[in-house]
């Protein structure tokens, strides 16, 4: 059996029992007062057990068995069902008046609407109509024509109803909260799957840039002065080791997120990798300006330490910024700024090339734009108004969520 069925009767069983045994003792007192009274001579209220008659075999055996069902009734949903309403419906027809064990057949029907859609449990809640039929003309008791045995009837069809409609809106609630559950957990996805693919682009695409810018220098020197390639060349290979580098240390953080370092391996080399901050600008002007462009970091203010993910959105949004520089400023000076003010880190990367329209925003800005929003802050990137572009970012210092 599997575990979950395991776990579903250990549950079910002792309510079951429970709730049948309570039917059991109603059902007798029903009875009791309606077929003779209470025993002569006993004493005590009318419901104690001395005064009332001995139920027939069929009675316990009619809630014997719709007390089985509703123990099922998670398992096996309309066997159970079919069973509990076979077991009132003889009962009834036997000649009992309408009684507690019509709760049986309520909660089994309730639970029917819990575990199924309504297209497949509508069609079972047909057996009520037997169950009134049995209840309304029973061989036994030819007085069920009366107006009792109809507010009784009427009394069941509105427990059967109430207990369709609340089984319809525990069904409707689980379904809204399961499809809220899996949505979120696709945006989460969607979410995680677009943040690798924006430190992936930002890593790979720096780095194919000074490789790019470093290559055709080597290939322009190389036949006049092939000693000067030399540089460029062992550029070319510290460029591409960073980069590797980085690009297994942001992946390592997306398999261990909680503290934003990678993995510790097992052996001497085992190194803590936390993610690119502002303590490596620097190195970013350093590696554009090896690559024969002219850069220049300016910082203002007191330097402080920055949320780690402020300062590792600001380090993100200056590479991809130096990345557009290098790509479509050719030539140009390129200043990098760093202000550090009481509440926001301003970021400002600048080149003076000639004027050019706004660009559509690609990958690129875009995914500035988002690492920005990330952590609560707002960039700008367009067009200068003495020629060049300019992006300027504003990071908040406070209230910004820690995290890659």
């Amino acid at each position: 059996m599997p575990p979950r069925t395991t776990r579903v009767l250990a549950l079910d069983i002792p309510l079951g029992i429970l709730l049948g045994s309570l039917v059991l003792f109603a059902t007798r007192a029903q009875l009791g007062m309606g077929e003779g009274g209470p025993q002569p001579g006993a004493a005590g209220p009318p419901w104690a057990g001395d005064r009332l008659p001995p139920l027939p075999v069929t009675v316990y055996a009619a809630v014997a068995v719709a007390t089985a069902g509703v123990m099922a009734q998670r398992v096996w949903p309309r066997t159970a069902f079919a069973l509990t309403a076979a077991a009132v419906t003889g009962f009834l027809a036997t000649g009992r008046p309408f009684g507690p064990i019509l709760l049986l057949f309520a909660v089994g029907l309730f639970s029917l609407a819990v575990t199924l859609p309504p297209r497949v449990w509508a069609p079972w809640s047909a057996l009520i109509l037997p169950v009134i039929a049995a209840g309304w003309s029973g061989p036994l008791s030819p007085w069920r024509a009366d107006p009792a045995t109809l507010r009784s009837a009427v009394g069941f069809l509105a427990l059967t109803v109430l207990a369709m409609a609340l089984g319809s809106l525990v069904r409707i609630r689980r379904e809204n909260t399961r499809r809220d559950r899996e949505e979120e957990l696709r945006r989460s996805l969607y979410e995680e799957r677009l943040r690798i693919a924006r430190e992936v682009h930002d890593v790979v695409g720096h780095s194919l840039s000074v490789i790019s810018m470093q290559a055709g220098v080597a290939l322009h020197v190389l036949d006049r002065r092939p000693e000067q390639a030399a540089p460029s060349l062992e550029a070319i290979r510290r460029t591409s080791n960073e980069a590797l580098a980085e690009l297994r240390g942001t992946l390592a953080v997306f398999r261990d997120p909680d503290n934003g370092r990678e993995p510790r391996a097992t052996g001497p080399a085992a190194s803590p990798a936390p993610l690119p901050g502002l303590e490596r600008v620097g190195d970013l002007v350093a590696t554009v300006t090896a690559a024969g462009r002219r850069a220049r970091l300016q910082i203002h203010g007191d330097p402080s330490h920055p949320p780690a993910a402020v300062g590792h959105a600001a380090y993100r949004i200056v590479q991809e910024a130096l990345t557009n520089a290098v790509r479509h400023a050719d030539g140009a000076d390129i200043l990098v700024t760093l202000s550090h003010l009481p509440t926001h880190l301003v970021v400002e990367v600048a080149d003076d090339g000639p004027a050019r329209s706004a660009p559509v925003e690609g990958t690129g800005i875009t995914g500035m734009r988002e690492r920005a929003r990330a952590v609560g802050g707002a960039l700008r990137a367009g067009p200068r108004p003495g020629g060049g572009f300019e992006v300027r970012a504003e990071l908040p210092l406070r209230g910004a969520g820690e995290g890659g």
